[in-house]
């Protein structure tokens, strides 16, 4: 069975635009590869407290708020998952902060690239202003996270409920699921690129460079052979 794990960052459940595109993408993916499980979490529908800053993530290796809200189920899904999504709607020209909450809440995840070798991808809406925004922040944090970014999707919903559904949308569904069906099916597998290697050598140095101040990451790293490796590339050959 094959797992797809989505954090939509809409405080609107049932009636945000963006899960709505969300759940679109999962119907198509269902029709060509029935053995898959796709998981959608939103904003509204979760509870994620805000990051406290008291760096536990990093010098113990756990979050103390995992015990208290629903992050440590959604972690769990995560590195269970085949396929990562995450999305938001554009509010006030950013993510939203539902999505950066979330977001805030991995600090260690970017750190020692816990999702390694997951392809992955982001979805966005709006209400007609410009959603790259929204994918490059999502992008970027991906990459960091180890996912290799293979696609994104974002449509137009002018108020809550009413994503627009056109012909032009499914055209774009089409073309998302015909780069991610290969890899759900296993003919293919993710490849490094300069950008993934550049993240890589990033989070190595931050890590060996901040032993002492960050030593849940270093002891990671350590743990688990990483620290000889050179690149994202040698971590794949690793997966």
């Amino acid at each position: 069975m094959v797992k797809i794990f989505a954090y939509i960052g809409s405080p609107l459940k049932n009636n945000s635009n963006t899960a709505a595109l969300t759940r679109l993408l999962f119907d198509k993916l269902t029709a060509r590869e029935a053995d898959i499980d796709c998981e959608l979490f939103t904003g509204g529908g979760v509870k994620i407290l805000p990051c406290k800053g008291c760096w536990t993530c990093m010098t113990r290796g756990f979050c103390p708020l995992d015990e208290h809200d629903d992050m440590g189920l959604l972690k769990q899904q995560m590195l269970e998952a085949n396929f990562i999504i995450w999305g938001s709607p554009l509010y006030t020209e950013h993510v939203s902060g539902q999505t950066k909450t979330f977001l805030d809440r991995l600090a260690a995840w970017y750190h020692t690239i816990r999702l390694a070798g997951k392809p992955g991808m982001t979805i966005a809406t709006s209400a007609g202003g410009n959603p790259d925004t929204v994918h490059d922040y999502l992008n970027m944090l991906l990459s960091v996270a180890g996912v290799k970014v293979l696609t994104r999707i974002d449509a137009i919903g002018y108020f809550p409920g009413m994503l627009m559904e056109d012909d032009a949308l499914h055209s774009r569904l089409d073309a998302a699921v015909d780069k991610i069906q290969p890899y759900l099916s296993g003919k293919r597998r993710i490849e490094s690129d300069q950008q993934m290697d550049q993240w890589f050598q990033t989070m190595k140095m931050k890590v060996i460079m901040g032993k002492d101040y960050l030593p849940a990451d270093y002891d990671y790293w350590e743990s688990r052979g990483l620290l000889h490796l050179d690149s994202y590339a040698g971590l794949l050959a690793r997966i």
